[in-house]
């Protein structure tokens, strides 16, 4: 059931085969900012290198949710709402499965959300408990919505994902959802919500013709939602990755909602523990990289990670990167996605056994080089000395050959515990740098040219991130880089976090630390809780962080020390 709460409430060009945001746009409309997960954000003309510091850089104001952000916060300006005002809105989703509009300039002069939209109606209709579907708590206390929505801004929606559990007596529903709601009131598009699977128990549903089966009580939307080009839908195509039981990649027309494809990494019959004694299986080739497990290159075709599991290269999918297009069948009229290239690690096996996967960190396409592999992918995930005794576990890969098994241009060694973030691209116009934070590491820098991926960082920073951290940057094109991070100082996996997020900025140049929110006295900077999987947000001189309990923004102010 869906509750609304109104309190007061750029051009979107679309051509087929094109980027849907434009290059220019000030807008936050994906995570990672583009559907190529770049993570830079170059129209930053306010923050600088010189101005981010904790005398005239700090907490601003904050907004308080009603439970954890896991989903990257969304950034529309000059948005004329349905209730009159003109406004710079952020977007904030919970995983107590609400959606919120928020003025993004002052909570002093709107200390009220513009809109609010509940999916719950309790009892009856909750979020899932923690405990269900894997039997243990890898998002805590509940789950609702994770991933990131994304918005069309020539039709004025975000598009949401959101999983409930409903009880009518004793019968119990897992249940997930689209949603389009409407960015200007949050009021339900025309055919929103559409029902991706309704079931009881561990029953699933088959989705557009699929072999497997989709169960809503195990499989969870934790990749970024992207719109990508594709001819014969104005609006492109709406992409949704599932980890779970399988990973799923599911295609729908986003003005009708309606299923158009599906695409599964585990087919459920190629496999069993007794035909694979010495695998344990931790997984089933999930898609879920740390929220930002799939992206499109800007012709629309898509590529999805995949997390430990079996895997055949013909219906299974494990430790592997699979290129994916949606395909029209001329004579049925159907469309299907289909895997035409793929890259696996060569140490799969030894990966699946073990539980270190492949597809822990959200892959970025580095923006067309000069040399003789123009097209290139950088990848990371998990590392373990008994699989990589060389701390293998960066992958370069040609976007136009993937390499099948072991097909990679180049390795490059992390950490132990490798990665499970997002890393982000950004060129100083004569150096071009990949910004990665690894688990237990620095954040390092490697440097990108006509040659490829330097093997091993150019440049760290002093500061350690013990649970690693997902990386964005904020810059003017090619001038006042910064690298923004955040600090979880646990792991609040299987409980609430005590310690409270910490937002770090570096200079991107050479990645000297310029400040952090644990500086400045009196904890005047202090965010709310920690939550894994959470990347700042960059708009218009203001930094947005969501947490556990509120959204914190930071931005220039008399702070004083």
């Amino acid at each position: 059931m869906l509750t609304l709460a109104l309190i007061l409430l750029s051009t979107f060009s679309f051509a087929q085969k094109a980027p849907l945001a434009p290059s220019g746009a000030v807008n936050v409309l994906t995570r990672q900012n583009d559907n190529q997960h770049t993570g830079q954000y170059l129209q930053e003309t306010t923050l600088t290198p010189t101005n981010v510091n904790s005398g005239s850089f700090g907490k601003v104001f904050s907004y308080p949710v009603d439970g954890q952000v896991y989903a990257q916060p969304l950034y529309v300006q000059n948005l004329t709402m349905a209730q009159g005002g003109v406004h710079n809105v952020v977007f904030v989703a919970t995983e107590y499965d609400s959606v919120y509009a928020f003025d993004a300039d002052s909570a002093a002069l709107n200390p009220n959300p513009l809109w609010h939209v509940s999916f719950l109606n309790p009892p009856s209709v909750a979020p899932v408990p923690c405990s269900q579907g894997a039997g243990i708590c890898q998002l805590f206390p509940v789950v609702g919505i994770t991933s990131t929505p994304v918005i069309n801004l020539a039709t004025n929606t975000i598009y949401v994902v959101v999983r409930t559990q409903e009880t009518t007596g004793s019968t119990v529903n897992w249940v997930v959802r689209i949603h389009a709601l409407d960015i200007t009131s949050g009021a339900e598009k025309t055919g929103s919500p559409a029902t991706i699977c309704s079931q009881t128990g561990n029953a699933g549903c088959s989705l557009a013709g699929s072999a497997a089966t989709f169960g809503p009580h195990h499989q969870q939307s934790r990749p970024g939602l992207l719109l990508v080009p594709e001819p014969g839908f104005p609006q492109g195509v709406l992409v949704i990755g599932f980890s779970g039981d399988s990973g799923w990649v599911l295609a729908y027309d986003p003005t009708t909602l309606k299923l158009l494809a599906s695409f599964f990494t585990d087919d459920e019959k190629s496999h069993s523990a007794s035909k694979f004694p010495g695998i344990p299986g931790q997984g089933h080739s999930g898609i879920w990289g740390a929220g930002a497990a799939v992206v499109a290159d800007p012709n629309g075709t898509i590529y999805a990670v995949t997390g430990d599991g079996y895997w055949d290269g013909v219906t299974n999918w494990g430790d592997s990167l699979v290129k994916l297009t949606l395909t029209l069948n001329s004579s049925t009229g159907t469309y299907s996605l289909v895997p035409v290239d793929y890259f696996t690690t060569s140490d799969q096996a030894c990966r699946y056994a073990h539980g270190k996967d492949y597809g822990s960190a959200g892959p970025l396409l580095v923006p067309p080089q000069s040399g003789t592999i123009p097209n290139l992918i950088f990848t990371t995930g998990k590392q373990d000395s008994v699989c990589e005794p060389n701390n293998f576990a960066g992958y370069v890969i040609n976007r136009d050959n993937l390499g099948h098994t072991g097909g990679q241009v180049s390795q490059m060694t992390l950490p132990d515990g490798g990665a499970e973030q997002s890393p982000a691209y950004w060129s100083t116009g004569t150096k071009q740098y990949i910004y990665n934070g690894g688990n237990g590491d620095s954040i390092r820098a490697f440097s990108v040219s006509s040659a490829g991926v330097s093997t091993s960082g150019v440049m760290a920073t002093s500061f350690v991130f013990e649970e690693g951290t997902s990386v964005v940057v904020s810059a003017s094109g090619n001038t006042n880089g910064i690298v923004w991070a955040l600090e979880l100082g646990n792991d609040p996996d299987h409980q609430p976090s005590m310690n409270p997020m910490v937002l770090h900025a570096f200079d991107a140049t050479n990645l000297t630390e310029l400040y952090n929110s644990a500086q400045a006295g009196s904890g005047r900077d202090t965010a709310g809780p920690a939550v894994k999987f959470q990347v700042p947000m960059i708009a218009n001189g203001k930094v947005y962080v969501g947490t556990a309990t509120e959204l914190d923004v930071y931005g220039l102010c008399p702070c004083g020390h």
